[in-house]
Formats: C-alpha cells, sequence, structure tokens
C-alpha cells in the first residue's frame, strides 16, 4: 500500500508502478483504466515494456466527444500513438478506448473515473491488481495525497478484468451497472449505480456492518462528499457517533459544507483537507483520497477493515453515477498500513477547513465536471 505525498514524498506511487511495469515480461499484459494519464515516471517504463513485446490495454476518460485529451492526458495520447503504430506493422494485442463520458453509464456529466492498474505477470506473481485513488500524472504527484493497493488475489484480478472489458465496450450494460465481487479477506464494488439507493449503497452496507458504539474507531479522508447520498451517509456516521463510535474526518476540498456541520455537530473530530503549500505554481496540496479505516468489536472478536479506491461520496458525476472500484480489505495489516499513511494528513494545523480549488481553469473546462 503506497500514499503519494505531494508535501514530502511525491511519485511514490508512480515509482511503485514503474517498478510494477519494469519487471512485467515479455508476452504478459498490463491492462489500466485510469481518468488520465501524464507521468513522466511511468510513461518512459509503460513505453519500454511495449517494445520489449508486453501487451498494453488501456481504458481512459475521453471527454464528450470520447476522443484523446491531449491537454489533461498527455501520456494516454502518446500510449495511443505508440499503439496505432504497432498495430501499423502488424502487432497486435494492445489498444486503447477513450470512452465518452462514463464507460458504464449514461452519457452526461459523467466520467470514466476508475483508477485500476493489473498486471497478467510480475516477476513470478501472476494476476496482480492495483487499486486506489491516484491518477497518474505528475500535476496529481505535485499537489494530492492519493493511496493505491497492490493485491495479487486471482478472484480478484477475473472479477476485474470482467468489468474492464465491459467497459472497453464503452457503452451501458442492461440494468443496473453497480457490480460487487467478494473472497477470504476483501470484497469490491464497481459503479455506475444506476440509481443509487440507501438500499443498494455499498458505503451504507459497510456501515451497517459495524456498530455504532464505544470500541469502534474510524477514519475517512475524502476529497468530495455531497448530494443526497452524502447525506445520508453523514447522517448514519453521526448516529454512528452519537453511539459512542469515534470518527476522525479529513475534509476534502469538495465536500459539502452541510456534510461538515452533519458530522461536526454529532461530535466527530474534523481535519483539515486542503492547505496552502506556499508555491506559486502549485499554491495548495489537497487530499485526494476516498479513504477509510475502521476497527471494531463483535461477539467479543476485534476486527479490522480498509478501504481505497475511487468513489468519491455522492450521487453526481464524481460518485455514483460514474465508473468507480473501491476495495475492502479485512486484515491488521491494511488498517494500520493505511492508518499510518493517512497519518500526515491528519496531523495537519491549523483545522480551519479553507477552502481551495485544486484544479487549474484550464484542467477544470476540458474536465468539464
Amino acid at each position: 500500500m503506497t500514499m503519494n505525498d505531494p508535501t514530502r514524498n511525491r511519485g511514490q506511487v508512480a515509482r511503485q508502478l514503474r517498478t510494477f511495469i519494469k519487471h512485467t515480461p515479455r508476452g504478459a499484459t498490463i491492462s489500466i483504466m485510469s481518468f488520465y494519464l501524464a507521468s513522466s515516471i511511468t510513461w518512459p517504463a509503460l513505453k519500454a515494456a511495449y517494445q520489449r513485446g508486453v501487451d498494453i490495454r488501456a481504458i481512459f476518460y475521453g471527454g464528450p466527444a470520447g476522443q484523446p485529451l491531449a491537454g489533461v492526458s498527455s501520456g494516454g495520447v502518446k500510449l495511443t500513438e505508440m499503439i496505432r503504430q504497432g498495430r501499423a506493422h502488424g502487432r497486435r494485442g494492445s489498444w486503447v478506448v477513450w470512452t465518452k463520458n462514463s464507460a458504464r453509464g449514461r452519457d452526461g456529466k459523467t466520467t470514466m473515473h476508475a483508477k485500476v492498474w493489473q498486471f497478467s505477470r510480475v516477476g513470478r506473481t501472476r494476476k496482480v491488481t492495483m487499486i486506489g485513488s491516484y491518477n497518474n500524472s505528475d500535476a496529481a504527484d505535485a499537489r494530492a495525497y492519493s493511496a493505491m493497493v497492490t493485491v495479487a488475489l486471482p478472484k480478484l484480478y477475473d472479477k476485474v478484468q470482467d468489468v474492464f472489458q465491459q467497459s472497453a465496450k464503452d457503452r451501458k450494460p442492461p440494468g443496473n451497472p453497480q457490480r460487487r465481487a467478494s473472497g477470504k479477506g476483501w470484497d469490491a464494488y464497481f459503479m455506475p449505480s444506476l440509481p443509487i439507493t440507501r438500499a443498494n449503497d455499498p458505503v451504507m452496507d459497510r456501515l451497517r456492518s459495524i456498530p455504532g458504539r464505544p470500541g469502534t474507531r474510524m477514519a475517512i479522508s475524502m476529497y468530495s462528499w455531497q448530494g443526497y447520498r452524502g447525506a445520508w451517509l453523514a447522517r448514519k456516521l453521526a448516529a454512528m457517533v452519537e453511539g459512542g463510535a469515534r470518527l476522525t474526518v479529513v475534509v476534502g476540498p469538495d465536500v459539502d459544507a452541510s456534510v461538515v456541520r452533519t458530522l461536526r455537530n454529532a461530535g466527530a473530530r474534523m481535519e483539515d483537507g486542503c492547505w496552502r503549500t506556499g508555491r506559486k505554481s502549485r499554491p495548495y496540496a489537497y487530499t485526494h483520497d476516498k479513504e477509510m479505516t475502521a476497527t471494531w468489536v463483535k461477539n467479543g472478536e476485534t476486527h479490522y477493515a480498509a478501504w481505497l479506491g475511487s468513489d468519491d461520496w455522492g450521487n453526481g458525476g464524481g460518485g455514483s453515477q460514474s465508473d468507480q472500484v473501491t476495495i475492502g480489505l479485512y486484515n491488521q495489516w491494511a488498517y494500520n498500513r493505511l492508518n499510518k499513511l493517512l497519518a500526515p494528513q491528519i496531523a495537519h494545523e491549523p483545522d480551519i477547513l479553507s477552502r481551495c480549488d485544486p484544479l487549474p481553469s484550464r484542467v477544470r473546462a476540458i474536465l468539464r465536471y
């Protein structure tokens, strides 16, 4: 499990990715679902991997027109051109899809927002999956806290591949496209959810499984939290805190003020997830995480859990209407590791919950959501 820390250890996730890519052998496959790709660290490794015979298959957000976005996803554009040239010379097995808004959802104000990397083989290890909140770019390295976790779980790999192949078609499947998967010590969910309700919200199911009483401790770092979905999650957490559970929340730049009020009034500890860096080029650092940890006691047994992914807690284009992947890991190592990675955000002072606008206007105009 790795965290990009823009203030002390930027590029850590990108360097981890570079290591995995370098150890992906000829004949293996790298599958990428990423909101965008613009990293000077990972791009050279991807280029070298393709040139030595690794197949690369990628799905990127392509805006309302479903076309390459050079201004945001420069690495994706270079990857697309490299694969195009390879195919012109008879190379098969690699491809790039630029989705029109969301891949498995409806058109409109939606995105292909997942952040997943899969490797059919890394060294001698097969079926490796990396999931989290990290957008692979130099700009994200410079300003955004975001975590990724890597696991070698064959069943998870296969379930993610099912969604990956469906996403490559860039159209909504019949019915509600929300999907879930689980195995020993883990579970995962895949958005969009059309509709999203209290009854089918995977996060509500998570919270229902955790007792809201003394002995329960939770920490959340969330970039965006709003809308009617955000409200019911905030109310549920507030009720848990009022029942004796302890909750710490790192408040990202797109968390609605009503969510803050609900949690603060219940007694949750609120931490500022957006602060000034003193740099003119990147004036703000902020949490881009969508992460949570929890420990609780049930039937005399202590439970530990950590969740990482791309799902912002809302019902709009950045949340349940867009493509998202989140994994839950149910063990003490994951709980302790994520808490350690979140500690610098929680320790940040002062906690005035200051507002910031982390995206440059040029990027916002291209993303349009």
